[in-house]
């Protein structure tokens, strides 16, 4: 076992003591800088619209640099290395590939659109097509994909502080996800963008450099396709040996190229941004920018096994420790910008997510039962708010044990209960609210009535079900059906209400 397993083995550093000071300290001045620039942003909070959309100010790169930045998280980079280090490409279809594809389409059919209508959240499109009662159910649905989403974002922050300094993953979660909760709360919106545009410009940097010395310590790229097998780098379906082996498949493309179209955090860079056009072009550009940088976690993944071994005890430390490797080698400087870079680009994703989820609970949810006229009660309320679901989330964290898995299986909601409503309040217009409803209603009970009867047969206790393949598969293809029977349920509902309005008026006309 290499110096690089042992550590994994372990956790514990075998860096020499300079190295581990610049860690260190590089990794403190990171967090300070964030706080700083959350304490900095908080003074322009004036109200809510400054607080959730940054008052509709980004100009073009900002928005795409935020956009970007909410996307390349702990799932992105940590998550996909180890999913390709342990299976292959075919384990990270929904992100990035999939992932790039909601950014592109989103793009192209929705952002221009929602900030057309002046929306703060994409539910509010259902609000104002279909009633308060479909947009509040569409947000709670929306809940568990930002409190799942947190909680990957945090688990890799508890993951790198733990391989870095030592210290229990469990504190080093809680760490982190303080300081996303210091500056989120103080500064929204506004501090978010700020520091996205700062991390994803270290990270990228810091990828780019890593991906050559990775090839080229692994033997190069010839050795290492040699070495790989066919199965390693395919994305097509394989050999399916049954219908839900096909359904899995449509599944986790699916998932995350057409749910996270709807997703409150690209909606809520979009509608941030300065006008109509900014909001495309920005989903567009970051969408082809996300693939491109996507490529660099795969190669590093497999790049990994050559490098590090096959022996990890815990894969999900295969990005921190491939850049400690390689970049160490270079100078501890830039490997320590680049290790506080990526953890403060999960940051950025685990901000993004926890103000996405903050918004739709506090504008969508209790804004419809319990409603506050006083704007800065409103933002009160949303602070509140963000605190409980940070709380929720870092709970759910300490209990799952993959980030990627964690990160794809919260993803599911959204595609079954709310694409298909903001898709017909745009694109549909005579779309009625019992057609909706039918809709919603049926695609989830579907949803839930296959992976519940999938899984609960199996006698394992909530921890272990999570963090299960059975659970992912049964969510990913219930996720499929649910989808094909709201499509379904829209086809022949609103055909027959077509041909009741056509006789009703031919009736008239008579």
């Amino acid at each position: 076992m290499n110096n690089f397993s042992l550590l994994a083995a372990t956790n514990s550093l075998l860096l020499p003591p300079k190295t581990q000071v610049y860690l260190w300290v590089g990794i403190a001045i990171y967090m300070v800088v964030l706080l700083w620039i959350g304490f900095l942003s908080s003074k322009k909070i004036s109200g809510m619209k400054d607080f959730l959309v940054a008052g509709r100010r980004l100009p073009l790169w900002m928005a795409t640099a935020t956009l970007l930045a909410t996307w390349f998280g702990a799932g992105s980079s940590m998550g996909v290395a180890e999913t390709v280090y342990n299976g292959g490409i075919r384990g990270v279809i929904a992100d990035p590939f999939g992932a790039s594809i909601s950014l592109l389409l989103a793009g192209i059919f929705i952002v221009g659109l929602l900030r057309k209508h002046n929306c703060m959240t994409v539910t509010d499109i259902i609000s104002s097509r279909f009633g308060k009662g479909a947009g509040v159910y569409a947000s709670i649905w929306m809940l568990p994909v930002y409190i799942g989403w947190i909680a990957a974002q945090v688990l890799g922050m508890g993951t790198i502080l733990n391989l870095l300094t030592g210290i229990p993953v469990f504190w080093g979660t809680a760490i982190g996800a303080a300081v996303v909760l210091i500056y989120t709360v103080g500064g929204g919106m506004w501090a978010v963008t700020l520091t996205d545009v700062l991390q994803v410009g270290l990270l990228i940097i810091g990828l780019v450099i890593i991906m050559p010395f990775a090839i080229s310590h692994a033997g190069g790229i010839n050795h290492m396709v040699a070495n790989l097998t066919p199965g390693d780098l395919s994305i097509g379906w394989g050999t399916p040996k049954s219908v839900n082996d096909v359904t899995y498949y449509i599944g986790t493309w699916i998932i995350m190229g057409l749910g996270c179209m709807v997703g409150q955090d690209l909606i809520q860079r979009s509608l941030a941004s300065r006008d109509e056009q900014v909001a495309i072009s920005s989903s567009v550009f970051s969408g082809f920018l996300y693939l491109m940088i996507g490529v660099i976690p795969i190669t590093i993944g497999f790049a990994a096994r050559f490098i590090l071994g096959t022996d990890l005890a815990n894969s999900n430390q295969v990005m921190p420790l491939m850049a400690m490797k390689i970049l160490g080698d270079i100078h501890p400087i830039i490997m320590t910008l680049f290790l506080a870079a990526l953890i403060s680009a999960i940051m950025s994703s685990a901000d993004s997510s926890l103000l996405a989820g903050s918004s739709l609970l506090v504008r969508n949810i209790l804004e419809a039962w319990f409603p506050v006229r006083d704007d800065q009660a409103m933002l009160r309320r949303t602070r509140i708010v963000t605190v409980i679901l940070l709380v929720v989330s870092t709970l759910l964290a300490f209990m799952s044990k993959s980030i990627y898995a964690l990160m794809i299986n919260c993803w599911t909601s959204q595609l079954v209960v709310v694409f298909l409503p903001v898709m017909l309040a745009l694109y549909v217009p005579k779309t009625s609210k019992a057609c909706v409803w039918t809709v919603m209603v049926t695609s989830t009970l579907v949803w839930l009535f296959y992976t519940f009867v999938n899984t609960c047969a199996t006698g394992m206790q909530f921890e272990e079900l999570l963090n299960s393949d059975l659970f992912e598969r049964a969510q990913t293809c219930g996720a499929v059906y649910g989808f094909v029977s709201g499509i379904l349920c829209f086809i022949f509902i609103h055909l027959g209400e077509v041909i009741t309005q056509r006789d009703t008026g031919k009736r008239i006309d008579e």
